[in-house]
């Protein structure tokens, strides 16, 4: 790794010889840059999804989960670009997970066993993610600003979130089987750009933000630890601003870099 420049990683991302490893419908290319390295490159690859992968990969139970160690990230113009340990491995499908339904849900359990104070991405920076409006760049500094960012944007005046009762615990919020690999008895979590600290009731949310993968979140669930009453009053609170939040522009709001780019 320390012998390649970043002109010389670069170059052989671009290269029509490289092996890419990404499907062809992904706007984030993975290309096999080495025998042992792999780059994941485009617009919205970031320094934070970087970081986001670093602690990951220094705080998870590598008996439970598995997160490729990220090596080095590199902005080139408008594209980021992410160096990290390949995977040999399969990735799951479905019809693969449903056996292993209990042991991924294990996984996500484990994950969110660890906390945190601040909300937020792992490794700090604005959100990024389905769950939250692309138009807006959103960085919270303390528990008190996620409270406050729902209960400004709340539809509904008459009912204020309460987020204060709830631990922030590590969530990854795209815990789908395109993002799970496994090599024999070692399961492989990847794509944490859009992993953060929040209430553990977020990554339940998730899938009422992405339908496709809400059959892989029934096989998980008899497994997960039910949410309580709170949590899924809370949850319901939550899910009404983020819908809100998608399609209204808030005064003042900081405009995002996706929106700017247009994307």
């Amino acid at each position: 790794m320390s012998t390649l420049t970043d002109d010389e990683i670069i170059s052989r991302c671009h290269d029509s010889a490289t092996t890419i490893l990404s499907a062809p419908q992904c706007s984030n290319r993975v290309v096999r840059i080495t025998d042992s390295l792999v780059a994941k490159f485009g617009h919205f690859i970031t320094a934070q999804e970087f970081r986001n992968q670093q602690v990951a990969q220094q705080y998870l139970d590598a008996g439970i989960v598995n997160v490729p160690t990220a090596h080095r990230f590199i902005q080139k113009g408008e594209i980021g670009y992410i160096i990290m340990d390949y995977v040999d491995g399969d990735t799951l499908d479905l019809a693969s997970a449903k056996p292993m339904a209990a042991e991924l849900a294990k996984v996500l359990g484990h994950i969110h066993q660890l906390g945190a104070t601040r909300p937020g991405p792992l490794g700090g920076g604005p959100v990024s993610g389905v769950l939250w409006p692309e138009h807006e760049e959103v960085e919270f500094s303390n528990p008190d600003d996620l409270q406050h960012w729902f209960n400004r944007r709340s539809p509904n005046s008459e009912h204020t979130l309460n987020l204060q009762r709830h631990a922030l615990s590590m969530c990854h919020l795209d815990f789908n089987p395109r993002n799970i690999m496994v090599n024999g008895r070692r399961i492989y979590l990847i794509d944490w750009s859009a992993a953060g600290y929040f209430p553990r009731f977020f990554e339940h949310i998730l899938y009422q933000f992405l339908p496709q993968d809400l059959g892989f979140f029934n096989l998980l669930s008899p497994f997960l630890a039910p949410l309580s009453d709170e949590e899924l009053e809370s949850a319901t609170m939550v899910v009404e601003t983020l819908r809100h939040s998608q399609f209204h522009i808030f005064p003042g709001a900081k405009v995002s870099q996706r929106a700017r780019i247009g994307a």
